[in-house]
């Protein structure tokens, strides 16, 4: 439900119908249609004041960079943050569009505005530590030992790539402004045509090869398969924008195992050691025979693409 008190102080008309989109572990979003238009209503209920205050800073250096995103609105008082009984409430602009289906031109767009996020300059008030970081990866595995859902299987492949991975990431490489989590799912397009990143909450300061390593996992794996096609547009397009360094290129595969290893470690993070869910064991394995493949051929990616 939503708090029309709050509403009313964003002078939108009339509340005419509320349709509910996602409800998740860190946000529920529904679309609110008004006598003004239709707008995203986020009902953050996990994230403290601080952050979303983060996140406002952010938005305004993404709308002067010109980032395709979804902005938030301001209520008649300026602020964009209001409180509604336990929870923080923001409304953002709604885009509308749908995920894409993976095509070269798809890659190409989101390279595109990859490539631009990565030149946007880090002010002090948009540093912030990735929460998909190695040393959590670390931290993870101390909890294996009491954690109630044993996984020997995921357990003993998560450490050892962990320990791999903590001795190939390269400190030197160029740090930036990351989106942290650009899937389809954080996407909305018009056919082949992007129309905006969205969910920038986790974005932080990080090794711009983070995020070039989450998004090929996001864009150019098709049936847990990696497309060359796919993987020359992408990163094609992101050096239009922005030159990755010979450094970057070099360890390229290794940062796209990080994407996949990140990500399956924020499977585990969110309960999945404790409470067993066999949607989220089956990801898990998909993303630790993904990260096992690319191990074993990081050579033939560097190929692919040189």
């Amino acid at each position: 439900m939503i708090d029309k008190q709050l509403i009313s102080k964003y002078n939108l008309g009339k509340v005419i119908g509320v349709e509910s989109l996602t409800q998740g572990y860190a946000n529920e979003n529904l679309k609110v249609i008004t006598e003004q238009g239709s707008v995203l209503y986020r009902v953050c209920k996990q994230q403290p004041l601080h952050l979303l205050e983060y996140e406002v800073r952010l938005m305004r250096a993404l709308k002067e960079a010109g980032i395709k995103t979804a902005f938030p609105i301001a209520a008649a008082d300026g602020k964009c943050i209001q409180k509604s009984e336990e929870h923080f409430v923001m409304l953002y602009e709604f885009k509308e569009g749908e995920e894409p289906e993976l095509t070269e031109k798809v890659a190409f767009q989101i390279g595109t505005e990859v490539g631009k996020l990565s030149q946007i300059s880090l002010t002090k008030g948009l540093q912030k530590k990735n929460a998909v970081h190695i040393d959590n990866c670390h931290v993870l595995i101390r909890d294996f030992i009491q954690c109630k859902n044993s996984m020997p299987e995921v357990f003993g492949y998560f450490k050892e790539q962990t320990d791999y991975l903590t001795s190939q990431l390269d400190s030197t490489l160029p740090i930036g402004l990351v989106h942290g989590d650009i899937f389809p799912n954080n996407t909305i397009y018009d056919g082949e045509d992007l129309i905006a990143i969205i969910d920038f909450e986790e974005a932080c300061s990080d090794q711009l090869m983070f995020d070039v390593g989450m998004t090929i996992n996001g864009f150019c794996f098709v049936n847990n398969e990696l497309q060359p096609a796919l993987l020359r547009s992408f990163l094609e397009a992101y050096n239009s924008q922005r030159e990755m360094t010979d450094g970057e290129w070099k360890a390229l595969p290794v940062y796209m195992q990080w994407g996949s290893h990140g990500m399956l470690s924020w499977h585990l993070r969110n309960e999945l050691i404790n409470v067993p869910n066999q949607t989220q064991y089956e990801r898990v394995l998909e993303l630790m025979h993904r990260t096992q493949w690319m191990r074993s051929n990081e050579k033939e990616i560097l190929k692919m693409v040189t």
